[in-house]
């Protein structure tokens, strides 16, 4: 045996002992105390704030200058592409819209052809940095292609714009077509006690359906809010405050500035307006949300005009027993319910099929005129007509009710009903005419074109409308819907209404030798409240409306919708036109009508509209 090949007993034992020496060195190292310094603790990095609106989508609050479907709204809201910096979100909004109108007057001596291309362009900014502070600025320019007319119904509403401007004089130098102005600019405070926040600065209000209060975006300029708005809310209960001042728009529709714009026109001058009121609404018990809501509207007294010869004042119709004063403040209060099923920010819960709204609303305060006492319907002598007067009351009501069913997830069938009071007597003390405030033309989608029909060619006072409607929503062509309201008076003996809130004039029509007569359309009752049975038939059906939409998406950022209408004119419109005698005001008397003898102005039953328009959200 070689005895290289045997372990050495020295080498191997040597080895045995290192390892052993090894093991015993890591044992009391790992038992000894450290001696060595503590590290000082990791800095805290502070998370840099990130809007929850990226992930959420833009808040409802934010978007109200849109008017476009909730599938675009939906790509557009979501859409994180031009956020910057995770704070500042960048977006623009497009809206050409051409549109052809015919005869919507009924007049057959003038139909009032209108072909027009109008235009609305918005560049917003929304500010969110930090959770307690946001805001937002909207640029918009509104416009008509090519310098055409500008829309003949105006942003007017009844009290809360009733001084907005819509006339253009001849030759006037100061016209404008377009418009670029400040749609929005406000801060919004968050977090502060309770929960509460705080909305200040120029802003889009919409509650509800917008039958009451809204953004008005299917006109060129929309409306917007000078005010401040505080806002209390939680997952199944919101209360909102707000009070504002009327923000004019520099014209009537598209920019142009008019002859009765309040700037320019001193008769128009004192009239202060604020709106304030309170919209509440609270989820019950996932099934119903209910609204209740209180809407006002107080507008300044009138100063009294001096006649420069005697520096007397001149004599008023609105308050004969006031020397400085032409007219009373005026005072509206509206207040109000409103239930629905639509729990989800107005929309039906997923799986549900079924929906149903109603709405109510009834006014008080009073007119700021002074009706004198009469006699047989007729003034008494000047010595005793001042002796007894009671100031006018507002007593308008408003009821609303609609109801549809949707077949698997695609077809709507629904049905409406809508009633706004008339007034049938004016020389009662009784204003009870409903006064609408700040409503858009159409309603909120997808309950599209539940307002006025989209003629946008009356407005709701004095109305009886019936509806019904039928939507297909298809997977790959978009929403068709074809939409049918009959139009009705609440009242034979009050006008009808433009869509402007105005009664429609009728000033062409006179008798051949006194001034002109009744100018709401023959409609109104004379003092002795004679309702016309035997010269003069007031009919009650003013016209029916037949409608036929669709809207499709195209892409993430564009939209396209089509409509057309077509009007017919009912008994409350011919009747009218087509009289033989009319009614005179200053004489409270019959006459012939020129018009008639003369072949003018006699009723042309049909009428229509068209449009096509693009949006384009970014």
């Amino acid at each position: 045996m070689n005895p290289k090949q045997i372990p050495s007993p020295l080498s191997f034992s040597s080895v045995t002992l290192l390892c052993a020496l090894l093991i015993c060195t890591l044992s009391l190292s790992a038992e000894e105390p450290t001696t060595t310094a503590t590290p000082p603790p990791a800095t805290t990095v502070k998370e840099k704030y990130k809007s929850p609106m990226i992930e959420k989508g833009i808040d409802p609050e934010f978007a109200r200058h849109m008017f476009v479907e909730p599938d675009l709204a939906k790509s557009v809201n979501k859409s994180e592409s031009l956020w910057i910096n995770d704070v500042l979100r960048v977006g623009a909004y497009f809206r050409p819209r051409f549109e052809s109108r015919n005869n919507l007057n009924f007049d057959k001596s003038n139909k009032e052809v209108i072909d027009r291309a109008v235009q609305t362009t918005s560049l917003f900014f929304i500010f969110d940095p930090s959770p307690y502070v946001s805001a937002k600025v909207t640029v918009q320019d509104s416009r008509v292609w090519g310098g055409e007319a500008p829309a003949s119904s105006g942003d007017i509403r009844a009290n809360f714009f009733n001084n907005t401007p819509t006339q253009i004089a001849a030759g006037q130098s100061n016209a404008a077509l377009n418009s670029t102005d400040i749609r929005e600019a406000f801060l919004m405070l968050k977090k502060l006690p309770l929960d509460i926040k705080v909305q200040l600065g120029r802003q889009i209000w919409a509650y509800g359906d917008q039958r009451m209060i809204g953004g008005g975006n299917w006109t060129i300029n929309g409306l917007s809010y000078d005010g401040a708005r505080i806002m209390l809310e939680r997952s199944d209960f919101k209360i909102h405050l707000f009070a504002a001042r009327p923000f004019w728009t520099q014209s009537g529709t598209n920019g142009v500035i008019s002859a009765n714009d309040p700037t320019i026109n001193s008769a128009s001058k004192g009239t202060d307006t604020t709106l304030f009121g309170t919209y509440n609404s609270v989820k019950i018990l996932d099934a119903v949300t209910a609204d209740v809501y209180s809407i006002n509207v107080v507008r300044k007294w009138k100063p009294n005009t001096y006649n420069a010869a005697t520096n007397l004042p001149n004599a008023s119709a609105d308050d004969p027993l006031a020397m400085n004063r032409s007219k009373q403040n005026e005072e509206l209060y509206t207040a109000g319910f409103r239930l629905t099923n639509r729990t989800e920010n107005n929309n039906l819960p997923k799986g549900s099929s079924w929906d149903w709204t109603v709405e109510s609303a009834w006014q008080s305060g009073f007119t700021g005129k002074r009706i004198r006492e009469k006699m047989f319907g007729y003034d008494l002598p000047t010595t005793y007509q001042n002796m007894k007067t009671e100031r006018e009351k507002y007593t308008g009501q408003f009821h609303f009710a609609q109801t549809g069913y949707t077949f698997f997830e695609k077809l709507r069938i629904g049905g409406q009903i809508q009633y706004a009071s008339g007034d049938a007597n004016r020389s009662d003390g009784s204003a009870s005419t409903f006064q609408t405030l700040s409503n858009p033309r159409f309603g909120v989608i997808p309950y599209f074109n539940t307002v006025a029909g989209i003629s946008e060619n009356i407005d709701t006072k004095n109305l009886i409308s019936k509806g019904a409607s039928i939507s297909y929503k298809t997977d790959e062509y978009g929403t068709f819907q074809v939409s049918y309201f009959a139009n009705d008076k609440a009242q034979r003996q009050d006008a009808w209404y433009a869509v402007s809130g105005a009664a429609n004039s009728a000033s062409t029509i006179g008798s051949a030798n006194s001034s002109p007569v009744d100018t709401a359309k023959g409609s109104t009752e004379s003092y002795t409240n004679n309702v016309y049975t035997q010269n003069y038939s007031l009919g009650k059906h003013i016209y029916t409306e037949i409608d036929l939409t669709w809207m499709g998406k195209i892409n993430d950022n564009v939209s396209i919708w089509m409509g057309v209408g077509y009007l017919h004119a009912g008994n409350a419109i011919t009747n009218y036109r087509n009289a033989l005698y009319v009614y005179d005001a200053s004489s409270n008397s019959f006459g012939i009508n020129p018009n008639y003898i003369l072949g003018k102005h006699k009723a042309a039953t049909d009428g229509g509209m068209a449009y096509l328009q693009v949006n384009g959200a970014f």
